[in-house]
């Protein structure tokens, strides 16, 4: 079993890998989508010459790991330390050091710093160019044909687009989380229609 030191080692490897590709994508220019097609762009629609949810996400990450490399010196010395600049290398650097220092600390701090490492993972996991986050949209007007809670959600793209997977957060009568899942809304939609059935079998009896 993985222990918190090692979670917090494979975070920062993890987001190590994310770090590098956004330090690619942010130089590709903005998309031009609003403009009319086959229409040259107005000045409002020109493209920025970086991506800005790309540089938003990677600065994002560059100060975060920065900042828990010192909140972790401060909790395990008493002091932060010197302060890192902002280059790729200082971050790469901050990356290698965070799992030395929470190794020293209780796991409660291992743990958060997971956590922490995992929100900045998430933020360059939900740029558009990238698309591996994982965004669920609430879909409350039907329940779950297993548990019966109304807790399916169906899951989006960067775009905003239902994409293929539907899965219940519910939790069944003995507490357990229910974990259907279904690969289509398709797919989920005959279940829906025999869990009704059932249903209206025992209202009427």
């Amino acid at each position: 079993m993985a222990t918190p030191a090692d979670l917090v080692r494979e975070a920062c490897d993890l987001l190590s890998g994310y770090m590098g590709t956004l330090e690619l994508l942010v130089a590709e220019p903005a998309s031009t989508q609003d403009a009319a097609v086959g229409m040259s762009p107005r000045p409002a629609d020109t493209p920025e010459p970086w991506d800005a949810s790309v540089g938003r996400a990677l600065m994002d990450g560059h100060e975060g790991v920065r900042r828990l490399e010192a909140v972790l010196r401060y909790v395990l010395n008493g002091h932060p330390g010197p302060r890192r600049g902002g280059s790729p290398g200082n971050t790469t650097a901050a990356l290698t050091a965070i799992p030395r220092l929470a190794a020293g600390l209780d796991e409660d701090i291992e743990a958060a710093s997971v956590r922490y490492l995992e929100r900045l993972i998430n933020g360059a996991r939900s740029v558009q160019a990238i698309d591996e986050a994982e965004r669920w949209r609430p879909l409350p007007q039907r329940p779950c044909p297993y548990c019966r809670c109304y807790f399916l959600r169906v899951q989006e793209d960067a775009r905003g687009q239902p994409g293929p997977g539907v899965r219940c957060f519910g939790h069944l009568e003995s507490g357990e989380p229910c974990r259907a899942a279904w690969a289509s809304l398709a797919e989920i939609a005959q279940d829906l229609e025999r869990a009704e059935a059932v249903a209206d079998l025992e209202e009427a009896g």
